[in-house]
């Protein structure tokens, strides 16, 4: 059986300006901390937790408790639902994910789900945006700070899942600078999501195989048969 790994923030879900906003704005209104460093590739790790922690102790050199991180969290999750109630923005899925999921799992092919976000955050945005997670394997930020150890947390979810097995093949679906680094860090074959100047980066950085979304699920499942470990980059 292979297994099939989604990130999830600009794979999956199509919301990166608005959650990046939201973020920003909870850590600001639940814990009163301004001038937020927002050039998220600027961090070691590209995770909700591991952010807020180098946040707070910028700001205050300490790291955030735990009732500040779940006050950040609930924040968070009440902006997110106002800016869709009052303007009709939320957090939508990337064209044909929901569909792809699905047909992955009707073809026989095992799915997971690797997220640097918070485990609230993230349920919350893959509720909004229709994604059919309730089922899947999953781990978030609680499981490490490290994408890697994210993602090896889910493998392990999800050989659990399906009694233990040994997945013949894994790839990774990410958008991210990130994705990149940990896939070519721990061995594993990735296919990038991303338009444009997006797409392009990715395929600099060495993702062999650039998708803009999953409307073209024939092209999407010969690109996970044929990508490979991102190489290294010039």
């Amino acid at each position: 059986m292979n297994l099939v790994m989604f990130d999830m923030d600009g794979t999956l879900t199509d919301s990166f300006a608005l959650d990046a906003n939201c973020y920003v704005l909870a850590i600001e209104q639940a814990l009163g901390l301004t001038s937020v460093v927002t050039d998220w590739e600027s961090y070691a790790h590209a995770s909700s937790s591991y952010c807020l922690e180098q946040i707070v102790r910028t700001a205050r050199g300490h790291a955030p408790t735990a009732a500040e991180s779940r006050a950040v969290q609930q924040r968070m999750i009440e902006l997110m639902d106002g800016l869709h109630v009052r303007h009709g923005r939320g957090t939508g899925e990337i064209p044909g994910a929901a569909a792809c999921v699905e047909a992955l799992q009707a073809a026989g092919y095992a799915v997971a789900i690797a997220s640097g976000d918070w485990e609230a955050t993230a349920r919350h945005k893959l509720k909004t945006a229709r994604i059919p997670f309730e089922s899947l394997p999953a781990a978030f930020c609680e499981a490490s700070h490290i994408r890697t150890e994210i993602m090896r947390a889910s493998l392990a979810r999800a050989s659990a899942h399906h009694g233990g097995i040994a997945f013949d093949r894994i790839v990774y679906i990410g958008d991210g600078v990130w994705d990149v680094k940990a896939c070519r860090e721990i061995r594993w074959p990735l296919v990038g999501i991303g338009q444009g100047a997006h797409a392009s980066r990715l395929r600099t950085l060495g993702t062999s195989h650039v998708l803009p979304d999953f409307t073209d699920h024939a092209a999407f499942l010969r690109a996970i048969a044929e990508t490979t470990v991102p190489r290294e980059s010039n």
